[in-house]
This record gives structure tokens, C-alpha cells and sequence, in this order.
């Protein structure tokens, strides 16, 4: 009897030894799902979950899809009455008054030149408000969360959004992160914790629907430290994976930075995490994966970790010759197959094509 890719994939991360491996790439990008579906002269939709899936078939791999979380919390909308040209002011709506900020119209998320709302003491009142009033979106956000699952089917795993409680709910502009955890401390954690609060609300939600993963995700050391992490991220990971556990659920953490002395030294052991992505390798991270996954432990299933560069910018031969390494590495231990992030915009299909593939006959699933 054969069993949907949603199936295969949780049935691997509870029992691996009894399961077949799985291949499971991150595309959030629908250009490159189109122009790989375009190369194997498949149909392309308007439908960019029908699409992956669609191209997940033909090449025989296990889709995952992630949903929003902080954007569930956080309802940014625009005034098109205080906006002018390429500036948007921004609002929500909250029983202390109305939470603006301006920033350009088509913005970066989550960056310095986004705009991010954070910048006051006075924000950071604002920002609990919005947080204790994401009861009020129960009915949204359950359709939302529904709607997710219909189209998915069991096509595909799901996994929630990044939290990202240390980041505030991407509230904060990144370089401002350190300054207000550093200026005014308990200010900083009153945030956290209500971007923690208002998360789980949104879990609850997010299992009851159906989702199949929790998650989180924090810097890597090349913008923290090993004490600032245990400090300042580690807390909330902990406690998203031990609510998530008492709940019956499955907690997916990802960290696609400069992560090795975190594995070495153990702490990635007491995350909680069922699933731990993405083990990067350089440039982007520090991770060997063979060495990691020998000090991970064994319960723990890991995911990654094809360079995105090299998928984008080397030859099919080249990755063939990256997917034996991979198989290699993790022989004997849980492990996700995919890359380590998302897939670059621009990956030529025939690199995408050859890496599954490529997985597919040496890993032999």
C-alpha cells in the first residue's frame, strides 16, 4: 500500500530505521519551481503549492512548505491616505491607539532598510499590546492555518513560521537588536516574552489545523556568541519544543549560519528539536557533516545541507559529485536530504534536477 509524501516524512523523523529516506528541498521561490517544471515540459499553474507539488511527483521527492507566524501576530497594513509615492505608512489598529511606521512601499522583510518598528521604549509597550490582542484574530488565523492544509493535502509537510522571539517577531531592525537587549534589558526580555506568549497562541491553532511542525530559528555565531545564544535564544527554542512535545507535536528547528562549536560543544543536543536544519557548510556556515552529525545526537533527525552556491553557479557533474559526499556523511544516521536554505533564484533547473536525482540513486531511495 503506498503512502502520501506527508506520510513518508513524518513516519522518517519518528522511526527512521523503519522508513525510507526522504528528499525534501526548501523552494519558496516560485520561479525556480517554474522554470525546473518549464525544463521537464510539465504544466505550470497559478497555483504555486499545485506547482511544487506537481514538480515533486515527477522527481519523486517530499515537499515541505512553511507558513507565516509573526505575520499572523503583527497585521501590518497600509494607509494609502498618509502614503505618498514610494513610502508606505504602515498601521495597526490597538486599544492604546494606532502602531505606525514608514517605510518603502515594496520593502526587504526584515531588514535595516525595512523599517522595523521597534525603536522606542514606547514601541515596545505598543508591541506587547499587539501581542495580548492576538486572541482577537482566533477565527483568522484558524482559517488561515485550514486553508494551508486543504491545499497542501497530503501532498506535503507543513511546518510554522520562525517565532523568532529574540528578533521580535521581526519587529526589530537587526542592527537594533543588540543595542535595546543591551540598553534596557528587562524592557527587551517584557518583548520577548510576549512575542513568545502570542507564538504559542498561535501554535494552539497551528496543531489543531493540522500543521506537522513547530519551529524556531536564531543567528548563527557570526552574529552572536556561544553565551549570548544560551542567554538569549536557547530559552525560548526550549521552551517552543517542550510545549510543542507536551502537545503531541513535532518541533523543527533551523539555524543556516556559523553553528559548529554550538553542535561540538553539545548545545544543539538540548534544543529539543526533532528535526534540526540546515548544518550549513562554507561560506555560509562552519559546518563539516560529517563531523556534526557524529556529535549530534542520534535521535535526532538533521536536514541539509547541499551549498546553495554551488547548486546555482557549479555544473550537474559538480553537485553529483556534492550528493555523494552528503550520502556519505550521514550514512547510519537520521537525515532529511535537501539544501542548506532555500533554493537560490536563478538555480539552473538541470542543477536542481541533478541533485534530486542524484540523491535518489546514491542515498537508493
Amino acid at each position: 500500500m503506498s503512502t502520501s509524501p506527508r506520510q513518508r516524512f513524518l513516519s522518517y523523523i519518528k522511526d527512521p530505521r523503519s522508513s525510507p529516506l526522504v528528499v525534501s528541498p526548501f523552494l519558496p521561490h516560485a520561479d525556480v519551481v517554474k522554470a525546473t517544471l518549464a525544463y521537464l515540459h510539465l504544466p505550470i499553474v497559478g497555483d504555486d503549492i499545485a506547482n511544487e507539488i506537481t514538480l515533486a511527483r515527477e522527481l519523486g521527492y517530499e515537499p515541505m512548505f512553511m507558513t507565516e507566524c509573526s505575520g499572523l501576530i503583527f497585521r501590518w497594513h497600509i494607509d494609502e491616505s498618509r502614503s505618498e509615492g514610494d513610502a508606505a505608512l504602515r498601521v495597526i489598529q490597538t486599544r492604546k491607539g494606532e502602531w505606525t511606521r514608514r517605510s518603502p512601499r515594496e520593502e526587504v522583510p526584515w531588514s535595516d532598510q525595512s523599517a522595523c518598528a521597534v525603536r522606542t521604549p514606547e514601541d515596545h509597550k505598543m508591541l506587547v499590546c499587539v501581542c495580548e490582542e492576538v486572541t482577537e484574530h482566533e477565527g483568522e488565523i484558524r482559517e488561515y492555518f485550514r486553508t494551508w492544509r486543504r491545499t497542501a493535502a497530503d501532498d506535503g509537510v507543513i511546518v510554522l513560521g520562525h517565532p523568532h522571539p529574540s528578533w521580535l517577531g521581526y519587529q526589530i531592525n537587526p542592527s537594533d537588536i543588540f543595542y535595546h537587549w543591551n540598553d534596557n534589558r528587562q524592557t527587551f526580555l517584557r518583548s520577548m516574552d510576549a512575542v513568545c506568549e502570542a507564538s504559542l497562541f498561535v501554535m494552539s491553532i497551528a496543531m489543531e489545523e493540522g500543521i506537522d511542525f513547530m519551529s524556531d530559528s536564531s543567528y548563527g555565531l557570526e552574529m552572536t556568541s556561544p553565551d549570548l545564544f544560551a542567554t538569549m535564544d536557547l530559552p525560548y527554542i526550549q521552551r517552543f519544543a517542550a510545549w510543542t512535545h507536551k502537545h503531541g507535536g513535532l518541533f523543527w528547528y533551523h539555524n543556516c549560519g556559523f553553528t559548529r562549536q554550538l553542535i561540538v560543544d553539545g548545545t544543539f543536543n538540548t534544543l529539543g528539536a526533532d528535526l534540526i536544519e540546515t548544518i550549513a557548510p562554507p561560506p555560509e556556515g562552519d559546518n563539516d557533516l560529517a563531523e556534526s552529525r557524529r556529535y549530534i545526537d542520534p535521535r535526532i533527525c538533521t536536514k541539509g545541507n547541499l551549498n546553495l552556491r554551488l547548486l546555482r553557479n557549479g555544473s550537474p557533474g559538480q553537485i553529483i559529485d556534492e550528493t555523494q559526499r552528503i550520502v556519505h556523511a550521514v550514512r547510519g544516521y537520521a537525515h532529511v536530504f535537501s539544501t542548506a536554505d532555500a533554493v537560490l533564484q536563478g538555480t539552473p533547473p538541470e542543477n536542481f534536477v541533478a541533485f534530486i536525482r542524484g540523491i535518489k540513486e546514491y542515498a537508493g531511495t
